[in-house]
C-alpha cells in the first residue's frame, strides 16, 4: 500500500482515491500586504489558508491547492498530488510573512472531490495576519464557489 503519513497529512497515490463524482472549485482572497496611510506605505501579512473538513462520515480529497498573485499570476502549487482529509481532519497552508509575492490581491484556488454529493460542505478560508507597530490585527476571508459538478 502506497500511503505516505505525515503529521496529519494522507497523500494518496492515484490508485488508492475513489471515484469522485462530486467535485468543486473555490477561490478564497487572501493579503499578502495591505496599504497604509499610502500607496506607497505596506503592511506585510502572513497568511493561513485553511481547509475543514466539516464531515462525521464522509472523507475529501484535495488535489489543487494554488496561489496566485493581485495580478493572477501563479506564485506557488501546493498540492501536486491528491490528499485525503477524513471526516473532521484540517488541512493548513501557510504563506510566510517574508513572502510578499502576493500583494493586497492575492488568493487562492482549491479543487476538493467525494465520492458523492455532500451533505457538509468543507469550511475553506484564509487568516491573514500582520502588525502595525505594537498591534496586531487578522483578516479573515471564506471561500467562494466558482466551479461545481456532481456527475451522479
Amino acid at each position: 500500500m502506497n500511503i505516505n503519513k505525515e503529521v496529519n497529512r494522507i497523500s494518496l497515490s492515484d490508485d488508492f482515491v475513489p471515484d469522485l463524482d462530486f467535485q468543486e472549485t473555490r477561490y478564497v482572497s487572501a493579503y499578502s500586504n495591505l496599504y497604509s496611510r499610502s500607496a506607497e506605505k505596506n503592511v506585510y501579512c502572513s497568511i493561513v489558508l485553511s481547509i475543514r473538513n466539516t464531515s462525521l462520515t464522509e472523507s475529501i480529497y484535495v488535489d489543487k491547492v494554488n496561489y496566485y498573485n493581485s495580478f493572477g499570476e501563479l506564485i506557488s502549487i501546493y498540492v501536486q498530488e491528491k490528499h485525503k482529509l477524513r471526516p473532521l481532519e484540517t488541512r493548513e497552508f501557510v504563506v510566510e510573512y517574508n513572502n510578499q509575492k502576493g500583494g493586497a490581491g492575492a488568493n487562492f484556488i482549491v479543487n476538493y472531490g467525494a465520492e458523492q454529493e455532500l451533505l457538509d460542505l468543507p469550511i475553506i478560508e484564509t487568516v491573514s495576519i500582520g502588525h502595525v507597530g505594537n498591534n496586531g490585527f487578522a483578516i479573515t476571508s471564506s471561500s467562494k464557489v466558482i466551479s461545481s459538478i456532481n456527475a451522479i
